[in-house]
C-alpha cells in the first residue's frame, strides 16, 4: 500500500470520526424550552404581575393547589444538573446536584408573592438520621418518678 493510499484512507476515517462525534454532540442539542428560574422569577412583581403574566413568564406550573378560595399557589421545580447530567448520551445516569424551586401565591388574578428555593441535593438528608429524635425510656421513666415524688 502506497503512502499517498495510507493518508487518504485515514483521511477518511477521520472524517468519519468527527462525523460521528459531532452527531452525538449535536444529538444532546434538542428543542425543548429551558427554564431560568433564579432568573425569571425575578421578572415577577407581587402585587403587579397578572395570573396570564406570570404564564406566559414562567409556563404552566408543575403543581397547583388551593390554599384558600380566593388563593392559589403555584409551583415551579428545576433540577440544577450537574457537569456530568449535562453530557449527551450518558446524562440520563448521573444525578442533579439539587433542585431549584419558585412558588407563586395568587389572590384572584394577581400574583402575591414569589418565592425562590435553591436546595442541594444532601440539604434535607438530617430528616432520615432518626438517631437525634430517639428518647431514653429509662430517663423518662426516671424524670417521671422525680417529678411524681415532689
Amino acid at each position: 500500500m502506497s503512502t499517498c493510499a495510507i493518508f487518504v484512507s485515514t483521511r477518511r476515517f477521520a472524517g468519519l470520526l468527527i462525523t460521528v462525534l459531532l452527531c452525538l454532540v449535536m444529538s444532546g442539542c434538542h428543542n425543548h424550552p429551558v427554564r431560568h428560574l433564579g432568573s425569571d422569577v425575578g421578572l415577577i412583581k407581587a402585587g403587579e404581575t397578572t395570573r396570564q403574566e406570570a404564564l406566559s413568564l414562567l409556563g404552566d406550573p408543575d403543581s397547583t393547589r388551593m390554599v384558600s378560595a380566593t388563593t392559589e399557589e403555584w409551583m415551579y421545580q428545576e433540577e440544577d444538573k450537574s457537569l456530568l447530567q449535562q453530557a449527551p448520551v450518558v446524562g440520563g445516569v448521573f444525578s442533579a446536584k439539587g433542585v431549584k424551586t419558585v412558588v407563586l401565591t395568587l389572590n384572584g388574578d394577581i400574583v402575591t408573592a414569589a418565592r425562590y428555593g435553591d436546595y442541594s441535593k444532601g440539604e434535607f438528608d438530617w430528616k432520615n438520621d432518626c438517631k437525634w429524635q430517639k428518647i431514653d425510656p429509662k430517663a423518662e421513666t426516671t424524670t417521671e418518678t422525680k417529678t411524681g415524688s415532689k
